[in-house]
């Protein structure tokens, strides 16, 4: 089994911490490299480490451009309170999968949040 199989198990098993090792050996390792970099962040956002993520999120959207990498930038950015680029990245995933109904539901939360 390799890396980022071992990872996968432990997120499945929500084990988070445990998971985020497994995913950073995979990348090391190029195994997956844009998806061991995207998971690992998506367990550091389960941990509510946002600014763990956003470091991995912006590895791995260099490697692969997906909506999903974006939205979870985006999300990130506004659980930091930075609505701008918030909105940058939530537009982003949005432009990649413009039927993505959650990018819409976020652009909007954040641009009414910001007309109060």
């Amino acid at each position: 089994m390799n890396y980022f199989e071992k990872a996968n198990d432990f997120y499945n098993a929500r084990l988070y911490v445990k998971a985020i090792e497994m995913y950073k050996k995979a990348a090391a390792f190029k195994e997956n490299e844009g998806a061991s970099l995207y998971n690992s962040a998506v367990c550091y956002i389960k941990l509510n480490q946002y600014s763990e993520a956003l470091e991995l999120l912006k590895q791995a959207v260099t490697i692969k451009k997906e909506s999903k990498y974006f939205f979870n930038l985006g999300y990130c950015y506004a659980m930091i309170n930075n609505y701008k680029k918030a909105l940058v990245n939530f537009n982003t995933a949005w432009a990649l999968d413009n039927n993505d109904s959650e990018c819409e539901k976020a652009i909007n939360l954040i641009i009414k949040k910001q007309t109060k």
